[in-house]
C-alpha cells in the first residue's frame, strides 16, 4: 500500500491511497472465505469452494464491493497511524479506480484536531475577584427562603397582585382561535410576568366565578411572527382565587430545616450564600481566562464538530422544552422558524464551544494531563456517595462501569484538570 497527502489544513487532511495487487490479493482471499462459509455449492464443503464459483453464486458486484469495503477501512486506518494524525470523523470516500484483483485507488477526506500553532495559554495574570454577601443580599436569601415555602389559602375576595389563580382563557384574532391561545384550570401567580405584557393586570379585581373579556396587544418582537403587534381578544372564566401566605421568620420556621433556632438558620444561609458566589466569581474568572486564551490564538472549530455541537444542543433544547410539556415542533411553529433556521441560530454558540473543547485539548496535551483507571474509580465513588439513598449502590455502580460511562468520566475529568491548570497558569496571586 502506499499514499500521498493531497490537502492538509489545520483541521483537515485528504489522502489518495492506492492499495496493491499483493494487499488486494490477500483481502479477497479472506472474503472468499468468509462468502463461502453462507452459501452452498455442491461438491464443495463451506468456505472451500474456488473463488470464481463464489462469484458466480452471490453475483461479481457483491463480492467485489465487499473487497473494497474490508480493504478500503484497512488501508486508511495505516495512512492515518503513518501520519500520526488524530482523526475526529468517519472520512469522506471515493474510489477513483478499480482493477478486481489488480488495482485499488481511493481518496479519503478526514477532519482532524486542529493544530494551534505556538499557542499562548500561560501568564495572563487574570484578576479574580471575590465579594462576600452583602447584608441586603443575606435578607433576600431569607425572604426567598419564606417565598419558597408559602403555602396559598383561598380566598373569596377580587384578585390582585401576587394572588394565585385558576383560569380558563380563550383567545381569537379577528374571531379565529390561535395555537396557544387556549388553556383550561390555568394555574397562574399574578405578576409574575408569565403572561404576554398586561394579560396578568385584567385579571386583578374579578372574583371567582367571574366571566369576562378584554382585547390586549401583543408585543411587537413577540416570537409568533402572526400574532406580533396585533390586537387579541381574551374570553377568561376565574374558577379560584388563592392568597399567598408567607410563613414567620422564627425559631420553629428554622427547625423545619433541621436547625436550633433563627440564629442557626441565619448563619447557614450566609454560609451557603457565599459558596454561591464564590463559584460564580470562579466560573467568571475561568470563562475570562479561556475568552483570553480564544482572543491570542487561532484556533479553528471543525465543522464535523460544530454539526455535532448543535444537534447536542437541540437535543438538549428539546428535553428542556419537554419539561413544560412542549414540543420541539410546537416550538418551532409558534416561532415559525425551520429547524435549519434553530440551526443557523445556533451555530456561533456551537462554534464557541467547540473551540473551547478544542483549546482545552490542546492544554491537556501540552501539560501532559493523564486520568488514570483509579481516577474514574473514585469519580464513581463520588457519585454512588451523593446518589439519592432510594437507589441501589450495586445498580448505580454497574450503570457508570461501562466502557462509554468511564470514557466520559475521564474526558470530563481531563476537562476539568485542564481549567484548574489554566487557573494556575493565569490567575495572579493575592498579594500578602
Amino acid at each position: 500500500m502506499s499514499y500521498k497527502v493531497t490537502e492538509k489544513k489545520s483541521s483537515e487532511v485528504a489522502f489518495e491511497i492506492t492499495v496493491d495487487k499483493e494487499k488486494l490479493e490477500a483481502v479477497t482471499k479472506i472474503v472468499s472465505e468468509e462468502l463461502g462459509k453462507n452459501v452452498k455449492i455442491d461438491g464443495f464443503r463451506p468456505g472451500k469452494a474456488p473463488q470464481f464459483l463464489i462469484e458466480k453464486e452471490v453475483g461479481k458486484d457483491r463480492f467485489w464491493a465487499e473487497v473494497i469495503d474490508k480493504v478500503v477501512p484497512e488501508a486508511y486506518y495505516e495512512a492515518v497511524v503513518a501520519e500520526k494524525i488524530q482523526a475526529i470523523a468517519n472520512p469522506e470516500i471515493q474510489v477513483k479506480e478499480f482493477v478486481p484483483g489488480e488495482k485499488l485507488v481511493f481518496t479519503a477526506k478526514t477532519a482532524v484536531l486542529p493544530e494551534i500553532k505556538d499557542f499562548k495559554y500561560k501568564d495572563f495574570k487574570i484578576k479574580h475577584r471575590f465579594e462576600a454577601p452583602t447584608e441586603k443580599e443575606e435578607k433576600g436569601a431569607l425572604t426567598g427562603l419564606t417565598e419558597k415555602y408559602a403555602e396559598f389559602k383561598e380566598v373569596k375576595r377580587a384578585a390582585g397582585e401576587g394572588d394565585r389563580v385558576e383560569i380558563d382563557f380563550k383567545g381569537t384574532l379577528k374571531g379565529l382561535p390561535f395555537d396557544g391561545g387556549e388553556s383550561k384550570n390555568h394555574p397562574l401567580v399574578l405578576g409574575s410576568g408569565m403572561m404576554i405584557p398586561g394579560f396578568e393586570e385584567k385579571i386583578e379585581g374579578h372574583k371567582a366565578g367571574e366571566e369576562f373579556d378584554f382585547e390586549i396587544t401583543f408585543p411587537k418582537d413577540y416570537q409568533a411572527k402572526n400574532l406580533a403587534g396585533e390586537k387579541v381578544k381574551f374570553e377568561v372564566k376565574l374558577h379560584k382565587v388563592e392568597e399567598k401566605e408567607i410563613p414567620e421568620l422564627s425559631d420553629e420556621f428554622a427547625k423545619k430545616f433541621g436547625l436550633k433556632d433563627l440564629n442557626d438558620l441565619k448563619k447557614s444561609l450566609s454560609k451557603e450564600l457565599a459558596m454561591q458566589k464564590e463559584l460564580a466569581a470562579k466560573r467568571e474568572t475561568e470563562e475570562k481566562i479561556i475568552e483570553k486564551i480564544i482572543e491570542k490564538n487561532r484556533i479553528e472549530a471543525p465543522e464535523v464538530l460544530v454539526t455535532e455541537e448543535i444537534h447536542r444542543m437541540v437535543h438538549e433544547a428539546e428535553h428542556n422544552l419537554g419539561h413544560s410539556g412542549m414540543t420541539l415542533d410546537k416550538f418551532l411553529e409558534m416561532s415559525q422558524k425551520t429547524l435549519e433556521e434553530l440551526h443557523k441560530e445556533m451555530k456561533p454558540e456551537a462554534e464557541k464551544r467547540v473551540q473551547v473543547g478544542v483549546l482545552l485539548g490542546e492544554v491537556s496535551k501540552q501539560e501532559k494531563i493523564k486520568v488514570e483507571d483509579k481516577d474514574v474509580d473514585a469519580e464513581i465513588e463520588k457519585i454512588i456517595a451523593t446518589a439519592p439513598p432510594e437507589l441501589k449502590k450495586e445498580d448505580i455502580k454497574a450503570s457508570y462501569d461501562t466502557k462509554e460511562r468511564r470514557r466520559e468520566i475521564a474526558n470530563n475529568l481531563i476537562i476539568r484538570k485542564a481549567v484548574d491548570r489554566l487557573w494556575e497558569l493565569n490567575v495572579e496571586k493575592a498579594k500578602k
